[in-house]
C-alpha cells in the first residue's frame, strides 16, 4: 500500500475557479469490476484533497472524476507513473499530485477559434509558418471540430518534448486536418528519436486517409507517449520518407498525429463508456481541451462557461 495525496482544483470552462454549484467526486478502481472507492457530493468546492491509501503496482490505474449539473464530466487517470517527476535527470517518486479539472458545459461554445490561427502565427508554429503551412483559407473553411483538433494537437506538440526539444520543432508542415487528427510532415530524424525514446511505447498504426487534396500514405509505424494517465500524444509514421509536396528536394515522413484517450485499455474503456462518454458520441475536442488543461497545456482558444 502507498499513501498518496491528490489535490483536485476544479475550474470553469474559461479557466476560472469553479463557482457553479455542487459537484460530485468519484474515484474508481479500474481493474475488473470497476469498484468505486470514493463517491461524495460537495457544495460548490473548487479545491478538493483526496488521500489515497491504495496499491500502485505497475499496471494499476484509478479514475478520478468530477461532475456538475448541465456539465460534462471532468476526469483523469491516476497511475503509479503519476507520482514521478524528473529532477536533475533522475526520476523521483513523490507523494502528491495536482490535477486541474475543467467542467465544460453541455453543448460548449468557443468564440475565438479564428483568432487561434493568428496566435499560432505570432508564436511561429510551423503548422502555419513552416515549409508547407496549412493555409488560412483552409483553416477558415473548417468546422469547429476540425479547428479545435488543429489547435489541440498543435498545443500538445508544442509542450511535448523529446531530447529536450519540442516535438513541434520537427514539423515542416501540414497535409490534412480531420475532426480528431492532423496529418503532418516532419523531419526524418524525429522517427528515430521516437522509436528509441523510453517516453514512448509502440502502438497500432493507421491506414492512410482518403479524399485528401494531397495523397497521403498509410502510417504503420506508431508510438504513444506515456507521460499521462490519459490524453497522450500518439504519432504514427509512414513506412518510408517522401518528398515534401511544395519542395521535392526536402525529404520528410508523413505523420498521423492524434491525442489518445486510452479507450484501447479494456477496463478504462468500460469506465469511460459507462461514466464519461455518452453512447455513440465521437471524440469531442472540448473533452480533449479539458484533458490538456489538466496537464498544464493550454491550446490557443477559449471555451465559454455559459450553459447552452
Amino acid at each position: 500500500m502507498a499513501v498518496k495525496q491528490v489535490t483536485v482544483i476544479v475550474l470553469r470552462a474559461d479557466r476560472e475557479l469553479w463557482d457553479g454549484g455542487p459537484i460530485r467526486l468519484t474515484v474508481t478502481d479500474l481493474r475488473e469490476g470497476l469498484r468505486r472507492l470514493r463517491d461524495v457530493e460537495l457544495e460548490n468546492s473548487s479545491i478538493i484533497q483526496v488521500n489515497l491509501d491504495l496499491p500502485f503496482d505497475a499496471n494499476q490505474a484509478y479514475g478520478i472524476k468530477v461532475d456538475a449539473e448541465d456539465h460534462r464530466a471532468a476526469w483523469q487517470i491516476i497511475r503509479h507513473r503519476t507520482f514521478f517527476r524528473e529532477e536533475g535527470g533522475q526520476q523521483i517518486e513523490i507523494d502528491n499530485a495536482i490535477f486541474r479539472l475543467m467542467l465544460v458545459p453541455e453543448n460548449p461554445r468557443s468564440f475565438d477559434l479564428d483568432e487561434g490561427y493568428n496566435q499560432l502565427l505570432i508564436e511561429g508554429s510551423p503548422a502555419v509558418s513552416g515549409a508547407q503551412p496549412w493555409p488560412r483559407a483552409s483553416y477558415n473553411a473548417m468546422g469547429d471540430r476540425e479547428k479545435m483538433a488543429f489547435l489541440n494537437i498543435d498545443a500538445k506538440l508544442r509542450d511535448t518534448r523529446i531530447n529536450g526539444l519540442p516535438i513541434r520543432s520537427f514539423v515542416e508542415g501540414v497535409g490534412h486536418v480531420a475532426p480528431a487528427r492532423v496529418f503532418l510532415f516532419v523531419r526524418p530524424e524525429l522517427k528515430d528519436l521516437v522509436a528509441v525514446s523510453s517516453d514512448f511505447s509502440s502502438a497500432p498504426g493507421h491506414e492512410g486517409p482518403t479524399g485528401t487534396s494531397i495523397p497521403l500514405p498509410d502510417h504503420p509505424d506508431s508510438w504513444k507517449h506515456k507521460r499521462f494517465g490519459a490524453g497522450n500524444l500518439q504519432l504514427s509514421f509512414s513506412d518510408f520518407t517522401m518528398a515534401l509536396p511544395h519542395d521535392p528536394t526536402n525529404r520528410i515522413f508523413s505523420v498521423d498525429a492524434d491525442i489518445d484517450l486510452e479507450r484501447g485499455l479494456l477496463h478504462v474503456f468500460e469506465w469511460l463508456g459507462n461514466e464519461v462518454f455518452a453512447p455513440g458520441r465521437q471524440t469531442d475536442q472540448t473533452i480533449v481541451y479539458a484533458l490538456l488543461f489538466s496537464q498544464g497545456i493550454i491550446p490557443r482558444y477559449t471555451l465559454s462557461p455559459m450553459i447552452g
